[in-house]
């Protein structure tokens, strides 16, 4: 039987894949393992670069906003950029860094401790920090107590503003501050994590807001700033932001209705040409983004964006 073309790329990485966080990424997340030897990825420098940053409270400092006087040079520069880091290596909800995490926020949605960012003076402030955090559990337990409440809101709210199918943003933020709930954008990302594994997030709803929020020009409000229809190649100074739109709206269930309109074809042919030519790479951040350890070697860098590739295009 002729091999299908995700099965052609997912035996080339499980052949060449050798170092610890891209393994655990690619045995859990694409070939379905359960791996139980965790010993191995937390003996990675990524890992450790997250658990040697981490405080005794859980958090990697301010949560949402840098401390411009800290004169200490640090990695990660807020906790929320330690998470999207955490997910970025799959790192698991009973991960000792992840659960020491979590209980942070739960502490901070539930006023038991006070987080370190600065409290702006502006309508409803502590109500959309509150929101954010949220947004941020949901990552990593989309069903979690403190989450649902919010997501039902979020989704009834969103239903309201899509009531002649397209976004009306006036009663999107005239039903948010009837609930005094979520306060936030509709194009922010944190709405997204919100949306995504939503069981109160109706069909239609979803279809539309994936319709406005795929081609919006200005992208993802904290993650990219280009329209997600947008597709880029390989060589454009643009394909990781794209690539990372994708990875923020994969969880939805009709992304992969989104995928068809070219993109999966697209993203299995810049796989092969990772696989098989000699192209000139996108340049990555210094932390994020990198799986393998020699991240340096044009191989094992090649292997990182096919395995982001294929973490999105397993969700199709």
């Amino acid at each position: 039987m002729m091999k299908t073309d995700m099965e052609i790329i997912i035996e080339h990485l499980d052949r060449t894949i050798k170092d610890p966080i891209p393994r655990h990424i690619l045995d859990k997340e694409i070939l379905g393992k359960k791996t139980s030897d965790i010993s191995k990825y937390q003996e990675s420098k990524w890992y450790k670069q997250l658990i040697i940053e981490q405080m005794s409270n859980g958090s990697w400092g301010r949560f949402h906003t840098q401390n411009t006087k800290l004169k200490e040079k640090r990695i990660f520069k807020t906790t929320e950029s330690a998470l999207i880091r955490a997910r970025e290596l799959s790192l698991p909800k009973d991960d000792p860094v992840i659960k020491k995490a979590i209980k942070l926020m739960e502490r901070y949605i539930n006023g038991e401790e006070d987080w370190t960012d600065t409290n702006e003076h502006h309508y409803g402030f502590q109500i959309t920090f509150k929101t954010l955090i949220a947004a941020n559990i949901a990552t990593f337990i989309p069903d979690h107590p403190l989450v649902i409440p919010k997501k039902e809101i979020c989704a009834e709210n969103l239903k309201k503003a899509f009531i002649n199918g397209y976004l009306n943003e006036d009663i999107w933020e005239s039903e948010n501050r009837k609930s005094n709930e979520i306060l936030l954008r509709p194009y922010m990302v944190y709405i997204l994590w919100l949306l995504q594994q939503n069981s109160y997030l109706d069909e239609d709803t979803q279809r539309n807001y994936l319709n406005y929020i795929c081609n919006r020009k200005q992208g993802i409000y904290y993650r990219t700033n280009m329209a997600s229809s947008d597709i880029q190649s390989l060589e454009s100074k643009y394909f990781n932001t794209w690539l990372t739109g994708l990875e923020n709206l994969k969880n939805f269930t009709l992304f992969p209705d989104f995928m068809k309109k070219g993109i999966f074809q697209h993203l299995i042919n810049e796989s092969y040409r990772l696989i098989h030519d000699d192209v000139c790479l996108p340049v990555n951040p210094p932390v994020t983004n990198h799986y393998c350890e020699s991240w340096r070697d044009k191989l094992s860098r090649k292997n990182d964006i096919i395995l982001r590739i294929l973490r999105v295009l397993i969700m199709y």
